[in-house]
C-alpha cells in the first residue's frame, strides 16, 4: 500500500474546491464556504540524520510492519477557506436571486 502524503492531500482538497467552484458558477444554488474541518489519522514517520525530520501520511488501513519508526495520530484541521485575495469563496455564483 502506497502512502499518501498530507501536503498532496490538502492540495487535491484545494482542486475539488476549486472545480465545484467551477462547476458552480450558472447555478442559482450558492454556498458560502465558511471553514473546511478535517479529522484525518495520520502517520508520523521519522526520518533518521542529523535533521530529525517527520513526515506526515494520511493512514488509510492496510499499513504493515514495514513502516518501521511510525506512529498513528489523529489530527484535526480547520481551515479558513479564502480566495488568493483573501476574501471568501463562494462555491458558486449567484446569477438569480432565489425566491424568499
Amino acid at each position: 500500500m502506497s502512502l499518501i502524503k498530507l501536503s498532496d492531500a490538502i492540495e487535491n482538497l484545494r482542486e475539488e474546491l476549486r472545480l465545484a467552484q467551477e462547476k458552480g458558477k450558472n447555478q442559482s444554488l450558492q454556498f458560502d464556504l465558511q471553514s473546511i474541518e478535517l479529522e484525518l489519522e495520520v502517520i508520523a514517520e521519522g526520518e533518521s540524520g542529523v535533521s530529525g525530520k517527520i513526515n506526515w501520511y494520511i493512514f488509510g488501513g492496510g499499513v504493515d510492519s514495514k513502516i518501521k519508526d511510525a506512529s498513528k495520530h489523529k489530527l484535526k484541521l480547520t481551515l479558513k477557506a479564502v480566495d488568493a485575495t483573501g476574501q471568501p469563496i463562494r462555491v458558486s455564483q449567484l446569477q438569480e436571486q432565489l425566491p424568499g
